[in-house]
């Protein structure tokens, strides 16, 4: 079954200071680099240890610990040609990450879970309703409700990663999230051969929505977790 594992990012304000969450992310990071390659270790040096980068980096730090706390123990996190990240060490597990700005998420397929395909992959997208803007998404709005405008925002940037973040592939994806987007799951096939299926999740704060390859609608399970439990 597929999993997705999250966990809230902390807060920083009166009671949790900048240089306290630096000093987690040191640890994480310390905690994550023996099971990342020399790829994943160098997009993490891209985020400062200040301001927004800062929690950029606590989001991305923990939504690797969330994969390696699920994955096979001589799993390694590696990104693949287009920057996804991808296993290795142990065949036919698959994952996925996305960053709310308020949590991070991770998708973890199990082998024999997903279809094999030319084209496809497994992709997930999470947005925080408290900051989504309906208005720097053209295409969700208008919509008959902010919520449906971000159902379908989400729907359309799991299938359009699940498919490789392909330029081409946007304008037949944002069409048909106009008009499925209301459904909670579903199969699309795109003119590539490839089909997709997914699934719409609603969870506290949040809109979520898992595309897999294949026709085989995925019943994904939610876990969260707390930050401290990655400590």
């Amino acid at each position: 079954m597929p999993l997705v594992c999250a966990t809230a990012l902390p807060s920083i304000g009166p009671t949790f200071a900048a240089d306290r969450l630096k000093e987690f992310c040191r640890h994480w990071e310390r905690k994550a680099s023996p099971r990342l390659t020399p790829s994943q270790r160098a997009h993490l040096r891209h985020f400062a240890h200040n301001g927004a980068a800062l929690y950029a980096l606590a989001s991305r730090l923990l939504v690797r610990l969330l994969a390696l706390r699920v994955l096979p123990q001589n799993a390694v996190l590696d990104m693949d040609a287009l920057g996804r990240p991808c296993v290795i060490g142990a065949t036919g597990w698959h994952i996925s990450f996305s960053h709310s700005g308020r949590a991070a998420f991770c998708l973890v397929i199990p082998p024999s879970e997903m279809a094999l395909s030319r084209c496809g992959n497994a992709a997930l997208d999470a947005e925080a309703l408290a900051i989504f803007r309906p208005a720097e998404q053209i295409f969700g709005w208008p919509a008959r409700s902010f919520r449906m405008a971000v159902r379908r925002w989400t729907l359309a940037e799991s299938l359009f990663k699940a498919l490789g973040a392909n330029p081409c592939h946007w304008e037949a994806i944002t069409g048909f999230c106009r008009q499925y987007g209301q459904q909670r799951a579903g199969i699309w096939s795109a003119k590539c051969g490839c089909s997709l299926s997914w699934r719409l999740l609603s969870l506290p704060g949040h809109s979520l929505c898992v595309a897999l390859a294949g026709g085989q609608i995925p019943f994904p399970d939610l876990r969260w977790l707390s930050w401290r439990e990655l400590i």
